[in-house]
């Protein structure tokens, strides 16, 4: 009796340990998934699953897609056969050389408008005005919204000096230097007082406005 007792007694203790492990076994694998990468069968990954990266992938795809849409590049201008014969200006923004086309605009006292050619593809649309030196300009890569802001300073030789700011983005900021190569259109700063020397192109004659 004592000993089937006993018999018993190891195979009870056989069985439990034999679950144990079976248990453990069956721990373990989870234990790996949760602290390891995670996989994907065929099925979840078919239906969208984590474990490929695929809803990611396509909020990327969504993300660049939208920001190619909101920030790409517009398509670049042709010159205005009306500006080909405007007088030039030469200099730099930042380290890029430009050229820029300005002349005075028809209906406007004390200011220009015109194009520039020499940071990227095409060219920009220029409007602008002076006033007692000071000197605000500014473009448009796309003939309808604002790219650019020039502001300067005229010299006694009608070079213009200032900061080019880009209107996307007011962090960028370089600095231009723009001279007349040849006829003056924006007139040298007159420092002298009650001098009476006036730098404006005739009063208004039309109400037609634009670049």
């Amino acid at each position: 009796m004592r000993l089937a007792l006993q018999t018993k007694t190891l195979w009870t203790l056989g069985l439990a340990a034999a679950l144990a492990l079976a248990s453990a076994a069956q721990a373990g694998p989870a234990t790996e998934l949760s602290t390891g990468p995670v996989s994907v069968a065929p099925a979840a990954a078919s239906a969208g699953g984590e474990g490929l990266g695929i809803n990611q992938a396509i909020r990327d795809g969504e993300a660049r897609r939208g920001a190619s849409l909101s920030t790409g590049a517009p398509k670049p201008l042709a010159p205005r056969p009306e500006y080909a014969s405007l007088p030039v200006y030469v200099g730099k923004v930042g380290d890029q050389p430009v050229r820029l086309r300005l002349g005075p605009k028809p209906d406007e006292r004390d200011s220009v408008r015109g194009e520039y050619a020499g940071r990227g593809a095409g060219v920009r649309l220029l409007a602008g005005e002076w006033e007692d030196g000071a000197f605000l300009m500014e473009e448009s890569d796309d003939g309808t919204r604002v790219s650019g802001n020039w502001e300067g300073n005229i010299d006694a030789s009608g070079a213009v000096r200032g900061t080019w700011t880009d209107a996307f983005n007011p962090a960028i900021v370089l600095p231009f230097f723009i001279r007349p190569l040849g006829m003056l259109v924006i007139p040298p700063f007159d420092m002298t007082p009650n001098s009476g020397v006036t730098y404006a192109p005739p009063p208004p004659k039309s109400s037609i406005s634009g670049w």
